[in-house]
């Protein structure tokens, strides 16, 4: 039971990589090998003081408090998407998908080390997210469906949005 609640964990964990990574493969954008492998690798460091925080003082912290903070950044990075479609490649804007996608990392992590998780997840986390964001550009990039390209350019917007409103209903 405890390897399932674990898999489901690193799962859910792992759901917004797959997004923003399906995003890339709609656009047909490529990401960088390396670039990928910094954001997991800055996951799992993330996962790793999480826990760490977790355990030492997180029966203090209000973690929804942080997860609605991840909630409004993702909303807000949607609109933006929407109003100004700005290139997801540049450098500054993969900086801040690693940050986002971490916030809710975060407020997981504070609470795996409430839980007394083992610090062994945080590894797990980064390799699940590298191959969730590899997952969704691979998935991204074999839609063919007219409707999908035709509306690409607002597409990421409506999905940012719609992860960051599942923030605050989840």
């Amino acid at each position: 039971m405890e390897a399932l609640a674990f898999l489901f964990s690193l799962f859910l964990l792992s759901i917004d990589g797959f997004i923003i990574g399906f995003i890339f493969g709609l656009k047909r954008i490529r990401i960088e090998l390396s670039t990928l492998t910094i954001i997991s690798i800055f996951t799992a460091l993330v996962m790793l003081i999480a826990l760490f925080f977790g355990n030492v003082v997180g029966e203090f912290i209000p973690t929804y408090a942080i997860k609605v903070l991840s909630g409004i950044l993702l909303v807000v990075i949607g609109a933006y998407q929407l109003l100004s479609n700005p290139p997801l490649y540049q450098p500054s804007f993969l900086i801040r998908l690693a940050i986002i996608i971490n916030i809710d990392g975060l407020a997981y992590g504070v609470q795996a080390g409430l839980a007394g998780r083992s610090y062994s997840f945080a590894f797990f986390v980064g390799i699940f997210l590298f191959v969730a964001i590899v997952f969704g550009v691979v998935q991204g990039n074999t839609i063919r469906n007219s409707f999908v390209l035709r509306y690409l350019a607002v597409l990421p917007g409506f999905i940012f949005i719609a992860l960051g409103l599942s923030k605050f209903i989840f």
